[in-house]
Order: structure tokens, then sequence, then C-alpha cells
């Protein structure tokens, strides 16, 4: 791939309704300014779902100069989380459509404006020692829908982004998120 602009401008809008009748809202980039971004740039890919050790994960295979590059594994499909009436199927789909764009941006090496990715590493040199239970819950993002939420918060209210960052997050992210899952009191 040539040596062009991988920053794309964020061109949506999202509002989502939390569990005590706010909302938040967040901006994102859809697929259709993705894919044209890579038709404009002679590049084009196809998706599928794949399931790897009880997971189902995108896969998306790059098609650059006309030549079908191997698949690479993406996000994992989350379930949706549902709140009052929500309808099941359209949350999965957005669930989907979720991971299929994010996994779009990691194929091609794409980011956003203010990108999550990017500020992943921005905090690594802001490393906090986490060595306690209490440090781990009291640890705040930096980044993200989440910005300056604290991870047990994220824990109790965004349990999918939660996953998310388990699986795409720094070391410091992912040892308080294991400090939260080993120190769950048992239920009986």
């Amino acid at each position: 791939m040539e040596n062009k602009e991988t920053i794309i401008k964020k061109n949506q809008t999202a509002d989502i309704p939390t569990k005590n009748g706010s909302k938040y809202s967040y901006q994102y980039v859809d697929i259709a300014q993705i894919h044209e971004y890579l038709e404009q740039n002679k590049m084009s890919y196809y998706q599928y779902i794949d399931r790897i050790d009880g997971d189902d994960y995108i896969m998306t295979v790059r098609i650059i100069n006309g030549e079908e590059k191997p698949p690479l594994r993406g996000s994992r499909v989350v379930d949706a989380t549902l709140f009052g009436n929500d309808n099941p199927a359209q949350k999965q789909g957005s669930a989907l459509t979720y991971a299929r764009r994010y996994s779009l941006l990691m194929a091609f090496g794409l980011a956003t404006e203010d990108d999550d990715a990017n500020s992943l590493n921005k905090s690594k040199t802001q490393k906090q020692e986490i060595t306690t239970k209490e440090q781990a819950e009291q640890y705040k993002l930096n980044f993200g829908k989440c910005k300056g939420m604290t991870i047990k918060e994220i824990v109790e209210k965004h349990s999918d982004y939660a996953n998310w960052l388990y699986q795409n997050g720094d070391d410091t992210v992912k040892k308080c998120l294991n400090f939260m899952i080993e120190n769950k009191p048992e239920t009986k």
C-alpha cells in the first residue's frame, strides 16, 4: 500500500441510552465512508464471521492491487446489551456493524481522528503501576467513549466496551480488568 493519508474523519454521531435513562453520544466513521476511502485507493475487501474457541470474530480479506491477501482476524462480535423495549435484532445488528467497522479499520491500518487506538498507545507512556483491586477499580481511561470513567464504572455500566478493552486495551487496562475478574465475589 502506498504511503497515503490513513486518518479518516468521523462523519456520524450516535446517541446511546444508558440503564439510568440518560444518553451519551459519540462520533464514528461509517462503513460506507471506509469503503469509499478504500475504493479511491484501489483497494477492496470482504468480510465473514469465523467461530474461534467458541466466540465469533470478524475476518477481513483485503484485496490490494487486485491481489487477495490472507484473512485477518478482527474484533470479536459481542452480544448486544438490551435496555427497556430495545429490538434484539436491531441491537445485535448494531453490535455486528461495530465489530465489522473496527475490524476493517484494523485490517487496513486506518485510524480515525482522535482514534481510541492512538490513545491506547499514548496511555502506555503514562503507565501507572496497579497492584491492588482498589487501584484497578479507580484507574481512569484517558481515551475513547468512556474517557474519564473508572474501570469499575465501565465494567458496571458498559460491559460490551469492557469486553472490547479486555481484547484490545494496553497492558495496564488489561491488568485492571483482570483484578476485577479475579476478585469478583462468589455467587451462591
